[in-house]
């Protein structure tokens, strides 16, 4: 019988991915889809034990299981015991069963003893199609989804300078309460490259220390403007803030460039 090897490791690595995302969403996780590539590839390889003779000591119950939980540290990355046991409980259920449901579907007839045929038929590319859909469909929903939510987050700012002015999209961190020490204002944060034509030595230079949940700390470089417009519904709102200065790129995908604390709305 000719094998094709690199054929059963892209068929279980779909299968693996597909067990991954469905374990992941059982226990509500959103974890990111590089870790779950990984172990899925490293899953799949896994079919070499029952290639390769001298892997054969593999194959039994303990190493299984003891993959597994080495498959859910890799996917979910998580220091918690109780959450990995149960992950790999969950992830071995759902394989369990996808693995049933592949014999049943394959079993074609039983003959007068206990002898199973298995035919080739499409039911095995229909399964992956159907795993690969599901897969795409459930992550191109949940970033509509969340796009929707971020979106209602998003505001238009307009930002009145000395001699011109600036519009941004704006999102609103609700997390974000930095203010200004000596005025006391609402910080605005907006990338640098907004003001690249404008010339900010002009303007008084206000320092901002600012600290993150990680422990990082620091001061960004900001300067008062005339005034902001945020743009609320059909309505207009003037706010005088302290803008500070962001050297990086503060969204990904670009839908804002600024960051409203929740002291400016």
């Amino acid at each position: 019988m000719v094998v094709y090897l690199d054929i059963m490791i892209l068929e279980n690595f779909i299968v693996n991915l597909f067990i991954m995302f469905l374990t992941s969403q059982t226990l509500k996780v959103n974890n990111k889809i590089l870790y779950l590539l990984l172990s899925s590839f490293l899953g799949s390889l896994y079919i070499l034990v029952l290639i390769i003779p001298s892997l054969a000591l593999f194959n039994k119950l303990i190493f299984k299981i003891s993959i597994a939980f080495i498959l859910i540290l890799i996917a979910f990355r998580k220091r918690d015991l109780i959450f990995n046991i149960k992950a790999t409980a969950i992830y071995i259920v759902y394989s369990m069963i996808i693995a049933g449901i592949c014999v049943f579907l394959e079993c074609n007839k039983m003959d007068s003893g206990t002898s199973l045929f298995i035919e080739n038929f499409s039911y095995k590319k229909l399964m992956i199609s159907m795993m690969i859909i599901y897969i795409i469909g459930s992550k191109l929903i949940w970033y509509i989804k969340d796009r929707k939510d971020i979106s209602s987050f998003i505001y238009d700012v307009d930002i009145i300078l000395q001699q011109d002015h600036r519009r941004v999209k704006a999102f609103l961190d609700t997390g974000n309460e930095l203010r200004e020490p000596a005025t006391n204002l609402p910080v605005l944060v907006v990338e640098k490259d907004v003001f690249s034509n404008v010339n900010l030595d002009t303007y008084d230079k206000f320092y901002i220390p600012y600290r993150v949940v990680n422990g990082n700390f620091g001061n960004l470089e900001g300067f008062k403007p005339n005034y902001i417009d945020v743009h609320v519904g059909d309505k207009k709102e003037k706010k005088e803030v302290i803008i500070a200065l962001s050297e990086g790129k503060l969204s990904g995908i670009k839908d804002y460039r600024a960051l409203l604390s929740r002291g400016i709305i």
